[in-house]
């Protein structure tokens, strides 16, 4: 994103509802953010979509039965979209931070195999969650609980199996993912 967001609001057609989300955004980088990806997929569906949200905070298509996923982080931002299966996308710039942060997506398995020093194996774990998430769509389940990955080596690009474990449901997702720069890129298949 190399646009400011005056400059990408020239670029995407908002409704008079988009625009009051814009002016609710707390920061320009957020703004940045947020119209980026609807000018991705402004051009991607070369229509003049409205993204709308339901209960669960999972962005829609006005009037559209495609499915919608997007992400931001850094200096990029990702929109996927399938006609008509649910898809979920997310993209993280790599912090070394984010050890710290392990037992709140970790559950006990997944600490049983994870190299909490392996910065890009914990990133790609995130993002694997994160893209599982929102292709499921329920704000109820829990990274750590509800979302478990099963056991991977991480490498450049390749694919996690991806498991969605909450009362009744019991659901494998394979999770593509690809790792440029220090950026990772996952997303549900």
């Amino acid at each position: 994103m190399s646009e400011s967001w005056h400059d990408l609001k020239e670029t995407v057609n908002l409704s008079d509802g988009e625009l009051l989300a814009l002016e609710d955004k707390k920061t320009d980088r957020r703004r940045q953010e947020w119209l980026a990806c609807r000018m991705l997929l402004q051009e991607m569906t070369e229509l003049q979509p409205v993204i709308m949200y339901d209960e669960n905070r999972k962005p829609h298509i006005k009037d559209s039965i495609k499915q919608l996923s997007m992400s931001h982080s850094g200096e990029y931002a990702s929109v996927y979209v399938h006609d008509n299966k649910p898809v979920g996308v997310d993209l993280q710039q790599m912090k070394p931070s984010i050890s710290k942060g392990a037992d709140y997506f970790l559950n006990e398995a997944e600490m049983q195999w994870t190299d909490l020093n392996d910065n890009v194996l914990l990133h790609l774990i995130w993002c694997a969650k994160e893209a599982v998430f929102k292709y499921a769509g329920d704000a109820d389940l829990d990274l750590k609980k509800h979302i478990i990955t099963n056991p991977f080596q991480s490498n450049q690009n390749g694919v996690i199996e991806v498991c969605i474990q909450k009362e009744n449901i019991n659901k494998s997702v394979k999770v593509h993912y690809d790792a440029f720069d220090d950026y990772l890129l996952a997303w549900t298949v």
